[in-house]
C-alpha cells in the first residue's frame, strides 16, 4: 500500500470563512480532524483553530453558511463541528478519492499559506490517477511517498538505525519502567557502547517522538 502527501491550495480559496480567518492574525486554522462529503453533495467536518475564541465566533457567524454547526472548546483550542456545503471546487476535490477509491488520512494540516497538507492512501496507479484528476485551478506539490505506515510507525521510521536500536532496548530492559529497571550504565553494556553515546542517541529518539505526538 502506498501514500503521497501532498500540498493543494484552490486559487479561490477554501471558503468564504478561510479566507476570513487566514486574513485576521487573531485566529489560526490548526486540521481538519474528520471530512466527509455526504449523499446530497453537503459536507460534514470537524474544524480546529486557535486564538481569540471570541473573534473565532464572530468568523464563523459571518462567514460560515452552515446548515448546522456546534462549537466545543479542547485544549484551549476551538472545535467546530460543521455541516456545510461546499465550493464546487472543494466538491470537486472531495469525489475524487470516493471515485477512485484512495482514502484521505487524517488529520489535514493547514501550512502558512493557507493550504493543506494531506496524505493519499492506496493503490499506486489509483493515486496517480487521483493525483491527475485534481482541477488545474487548485496548486499541488508533492512531498513525500513511499510505502504507508500508520502514524506510530511512521514517526518511529523517522528515527536512525542506531536511535531505534537503542530506544527498543532501553524499552525491554525497562528504563522507562516506574521504577526505573535499567541505567544507562546498564543500556551501555547491553549494546556495547558508552554510556555518552546512550545518553546523546535517547535524548534526541525522545526529542523527535515528543514532538512528533504532541500538539503544535
Amino acid at each position: 500500500m502506498r501514500f503521497v502527501e501532498l500540498v493543494v491550495n484552490p486559487d479561490e480559496g477554501w471558503s468564504r470563512f478561510g479566507r476570513a480567518a487566514a486574513d485576521d492574525q487573531r485566529v489560526t486554522r490548526e486540521a481538519i480532524h474528520q471530512l466527509e462529503l455526504m449523499d446530497d453533495g453537503s459536507v460534514v467536518m470537524l474544524y480546529e483553530l486557535s486564538g481569540d475564541h471570541d473573534t473565532i465566533h464572530d468568523l464563523l457567524v459571518e462567514h460560515f453558511d452552515a446548515k448546522g454547526s456546534e462549537i466545543s472548546e479542547v485544549a484551549g483550542n476551538v472545535l467546530v463541528y460543521a455541516h456545510h456545503d461546499p465550493s464546487p471546487t472543494v466538491d470537486g476535490l472531495l469525489r475524487i478519492p470516493r471515485e477512485l477509491g484512495v482514502v484521505v488520512d487524517t488529520p489535514l494540516e493547514f501550512t502558512r499559506d493557507g493550504g493543506i497538507r494531506l496524505t493519499l492512501v492506496g493503490d499506486e496507479a489509483d493515486i496517480r490517477q487521483a493525483i491527475a484528476a485534481i482541477p488545474e485551478s487548485v496548486h499541488h506539490t508533492v512531498e513525500r511517498t513511499g510505502e504507508y505506515q500508520p502514524e506510530q510507525e511512521r514517526l518511529f521510521a523517522e528515527l536512525t538505525d542506531r536511535q531505534q536500536e537503542i530506544l527498543l532496548t532501553a524499552l525491554e530492559m525497562g528504563y522507562y519502567e516506574q521504577p526505573r529497571r535499567a541505567t544507562y550504565e546498564d543500556l551501555a553494556g547491553e549494546l556495547g557502547c558508552t554510556k555518552t553515546t546512550v545518553g546523546e542517541h535517547l535524548r534526541k529518539a525522545e526529542e523527535k517522538v515528543l514532538t512528533g505526538i504532541a500538539p503544535d
